[in-house]
């Protein structure tokens, strides 16, 4: 039977933190995940004992702690460990091992064995750390590696680690790994608090998941994966959970995009929706309006009036549709031709639109990981670093469609999808649009072809000389006509 090291219940903190939970068991490595940096912060902080907290029990080893004694315990047995180091440059490395901690006073005598003892340490755990190097000369890594032992020493039995996955290389985070290795076999205790893009499935035992100031899921590693995991915290559903995801089900909550009495020079009052995880085409009966729905959502075609609503928030619109700063994506006839660079890799692709986003993203290697990860089993490994042009026409149906995976935008309008003439491009893009719809994603097509109208499922609406019509009209429109 697991020993129980400690138990968070029910902490909460201003109007940030409502209630989290947490339970720590001796020699267990989590994965903290935040969806919010100052929730995340201000948790550290209660953690280790530099704030307290409004309301909430900590048990320590199974034993309740009396509210008044919570921050002293905290601060003796955990410790936190972040890239901004807290040893001191100033003096050496043995000192800020043996000396500048609470329980060691004076005892300076004694300074010429300390660093034989930090050699001997340094050899139980195979860390190679060089004796001589001054404090201030030592890198983040090396610096970490010291805090650790440093803790160690101190019987600090809960290890918290954060804010380093950004600033060490592969190779340190696998030695890193595999110190906190050796360290669960001593009995302590490590707290992973790092994105969920690095996430270790190999060493990690729990992952929690704490989202809007609560405690949301906690998951054994066993039975999540990444995508699981990225769909219980960036998807913005409280009461749904991965496992539906994975099914397919949704729950049509309205919150997806609609527009309301557009007017251009042709359009007249146009009004339609596309709820989340619902997948609308739009039929045009007529060119000219084809081209006037499919210009004022591009953003080429002015519009004189008329709102866009995306979920709660309403926006009139000027004179034309934001696209990508609206958050409304488009995805047209054979897009490869359009949309992608062709002598730039897949993966290059896939960042590129993202970017947008996510600023200084191309400097952060956690992001090709996160985006290799969430496309597991749709990209295989070997087209991410092959360039567009020498890809098969699926294969770049899907680097496109998966921009817009990533990306998440609140709408994606797919101009004549099924256009390209490669047979299995068409079915690459029928499979990627069933994706969208799986993640929520409002996905609105739009064509002037019955072949494509009837190629993919999807709530049916028809447009005529510039206007909305029935189902009915559209039919007899179309039937006298043959």
């Amino acid at each position: 039977m697991k020993r129980e090291r400690l138990r968070i219940e029910n902490i909460r903190k201003g109007n940030l933190l409502k209630r989290i939970e947490l339970q720590v068991f001796e020699g267990e490595i989590i994965h903290c995940v935040f969806d919010n940096i100052q929730e995340k912060t201000l948790f550290l902080d209660i953690l280790t004992g530099s704030q307290k907290a409004d309301y909430g029990r900590v048990y320590y080893e199974e034993k309740g702690i009396p509210e008044k004694d919570t921050a002293r315990v905290l601060k003796r047995r955990v410790a936190l460990i972040s890239r901004e180091s807290r040893l001191i440059d100033s003096v050496s490395m043995e000192e800020n091992m043996f000396l500048v901690r609470p329980q060691v006073k004076g005892h300076w005598v004694k300074r010429r064995n300390y660093r034989k003892e930090a050699a001997e340490l340094f050899e139980e755990f195979g860390l190679e750390i060089d004796m001589e190097k001054p404090m201030a000369r030592r890198s983040v890594f090396e610096k970490v590696q010291i805090e650790i032992m440093k803790a160690y020493l101190l019987g600090q039995k809960i290890i918290i680690l954060t804010a380093l996955s950004i600033c060490l290389s592969d190779a340190e985070m696998r030695k890193l790994w595999q110190l906190l290795e050796k360290l669960r076999g001593r009995g302590l205790s490590c707290l992973v608090v790092e994105p969920l893009e690095d996430i270790n499935f190999i060493y990690t035992d729990t992952v929690v998941v704490i989202k809007h100031g609560r405690t949301c899921a906690v998951k054994d590693v066993d039975d999540c994966d990444y995508t699981t995991l990225h769909t219980i915290l960036y998807r913005d559903e409280m009461e749904k959970n991965a496992e539906d995801w994975k099914r397919g089900t949704k729950e049509m909550s309205g919150e997806g995009v609609s527009v309301q009495d557009i007017c251009t020079g042709y359009l007249r009052h146009v009004s339609f929706s596309v709820d989340r995880g619902e997948i609308v085409k739009l039929f045009c009966i007529d060119e000219r309006s084809y081209d006037e729905v499919t210009g004022f959502l591009k953003g080429e075609s002015e519009a004189v009036s008329g709102r866009l609503c995306i979920g709660s928030a309403q926006k009139a619109v000027g004179k034309v549709v934001a696209g990508v700063k609206d958050r409304i994506g488009v995805v047209q006839g054979n897009p490869g031709t359009a949309s992608l660079f062709e002598e730039l890799s897949a993966m290059d692709n896939l960042q590129i639109l993202l970017s947008q986003k996510v600023s200084g993203m191309w400097m952060i290697p956690k992001y090709r990981k996160s985006i290799r990860k969430l496309l597991g089993g749709i990209i295989s490994d070997d087209v991410y670093a092959r360039k567009v042009k020498d890809l098969s026409p699926a294969d770049v149906q899907r680097i496109v469609y998966c921009r817009w995976l990533i990306y998440s935008p609140q709408l994606l309008v797919c101009i004549q999808p099924f256009a390209e003439g490669d047979i299995q491009a068409r079915e690459t893009a029928r499979e990627m649009i069933y994706m969208l719809e799986k993640r929520n994603i409002p996905v609105l097509i739009i064509t002037s072809n019955t072949a494509e109208l009837n190629y993919c499922r999807g709530r049916e609406l028809y447009m005529r000389h510039g206007r909305m019509i029935s189902k009915e009209e559209a039919y007899e429109f179309l039937y006298s006509e043959l």
